[in-house]
């Protein structure tokens, strides 16, 4: 870890926002620079379409997107006098309101060949926005499909890492954290221990398997019952039922069916259990515990089915001394409404990760709380009986008052009102990490000077600096 050979100051900010007024309109696109969309709203499609999700493999993370994308540009001359690394790509992803709301950090660590530089930084508070630049300085293991999979960011109780960018030319993703947390402070260090690339998901894998036998033999499945101390994690429907006393799963390792193109994991057992059918995988204890997928039925004419579901995974295993949950996982689904079942066809969507990357990749950095803000208050609730203090910076806004939890985030409604008239909706990026902090990140910097009042849930709320 250490300082970059040349600092980035406000004056090269300045410099970065005039150059890019000069430059845009002379370029429009560079073919070896691509804006990429942001990974959540794949990530949600797949958790909204199938929630089967291995919860002991795989971390928490929310989602928040992205800003809106400037059109390309490529800064040179002057930019490459001052030194400054990567500059075309802290200008693509970023609109020049992001640019003047960040504080440059410039920070570097290598390992493994690979440079991680963060870029610059805001914080208003509980909530901290953070970029960086991870390149490749010795191959091409660094490509659109990165993901940032094992980090952590001090003082958040949450944080979310999505890869925004990538320059084909300079083999470097940029990256964006984002943390949440009352924890906070004006020192903060990221440390990454796993990369992964490579990653391609795809549809339609056919499962071999005669599914006709499997419905003629659908009584003679034998299973055993695991208590919750065998459990390492649900998905689905059942998700809040950890405290059952019983769950019935197919006995382990009675089959063993590869799926031509996934090589990370295979089917171990399949069957019914009182009408469900079971379908068990064994993942190796490589590569399974990267990769996810599910499967999902179609009709006689191809088409996706949506048939009720959840999972169990059970089990442990270990690697380098660690203790693992999730050995084997089961996806379980009720086919008691469908009609024609003869005519179903299994069939799996997966994701192959081509390389996994382990190595320590860490740096700390002073980050100053943005003060910019304006804040008011209002009562909230069903019975208007939940007083709220409701603060606003250019990161978004900050519910704080006693049990939020009776607030229904899907259920608020926030409109900005700026003075010139115009109004913004906060239609996404809400989370909510304890009873008495509730936060929505905007997708835009939030003109905080601008903005008049709030209306939340149709209440007018005053604001005052």
């Amino acid at each position: 870890m250490g300082d970059s050979k040349h600092q980035f100051t406000e004056q090269n900010l300045s410099n970065i926002k005039s150059m890019f007024y000069e430059k845009v309109a002379k370029y429009k696109s560079d073919s070896n620079v691509s804006v990429l969309p942001t990974r959540s709203s794949f990530d949600e499609s797949v958790h909204a379409e199938r929630n089967i999700k291995n919860m002991k493999r795989y971390r928490k993370v929310f989602y928040i997107p992205v800003a809106a994308v400037l059109s390309l540009c490529i800064v040179t001359g002057a930019a490459a006098s001052i030194g400054i690394i990567d500059l075309t790509s802290v200008l693509q992803f970023l609109g020049l309101d992001r640019i003047n709301i960040l504080q440059p950090v410039h920070r570097v660590s290598e390992d493994q060949g690979i440079r991680m530089e963060v870029i610059g930084a805001v914080r208003d508070g509980d909530a901290a926005e953070v970029y960086a630049s991870v390149s490749d300085l010795t191959s091409d293991r660094i490509d659109e499909t990165l993901d940032v999979y094992d980090y952590r960011l001090s003082g958040g109780s949450a944080s979310n890492a999505q890869t925004i960018h990538y320059d084909k030319a300079s083999r470097t993703a940029i990256v964006r954290f984002i943390t949440q947390g009352k924890g906070s402070s004006n020192r903060m260090t990221i440390r990454i221990n796993t990369l992964m690339s490579g990653a391609a998901r795809e549809d339609g894998y056919s499962i071999p398997m005669d599914w006709n036998a499997l419905l003629k033999n659908r009584d003679q499945s034998s299973y055993e019952l695991l208590n919750q101390d065998q459990i390492s994690g649900l998905g689905g429907k059942i998700a809040n039922e950890m405290d059952k006393n019983s769950f019935q799963v197919l006995r382990k390792d009675q089959t063993n069916i590869s799926v031509p193109g996934v090589d990370w994991m295979h089917i171990s057992n399949i069957g019914f259990i009182n009408g469900k059918l079971h379908v068990q995988i064994n993942p190796d204890n490589e590569m399974g515990g990267y990769n996810h997928g599910f499967f999902y039925f179609t009709d006689a004419q191809g088409h996706k089915l949506d048939i009720p579901e959840y999972s169990i995974s059970y089990g442990h295993y270990m690697k380098d001394g660690v203790r693992y949950g999730g050995d084997y996982i089961e996806y379980v689904y009720d086919l008691t409404a469908v009609d024609a079942v003869d005519k179903l066809k299994l069939r799996g969507s997966f994701t192959n990760i081509g390389e996994v990357i382990q190595g320590k990749w860490e740096t700390s950095f002073n980050l100053e709380q943005h003060n910019a803000s304006k804040s008011g208050h209002v009562n909230l609730g069903r019975n208007a009986d939940t007083h709220v203090k409701v603060t606003l910076s250019p990161i978004g806004i900050t519910l704080t008052g006693d049990d939020l939890s009776r607030i229904r985030m899907e259920d608020l409604n926030i409109e900005l009102h700026l003075t010139d008239g115009t109004k913004r909706a906060a239609r996404s990026g809400f989370i909510q990490l304890d009873n008495d902090l509730l936060k929505w990140i905007s997708s835009e910097t939030v003109p905080v000077k601008e903005v008049s009042y709030l209306l939340i849930d149709g209440k007018k709320v005053s604001l005052e600096e």
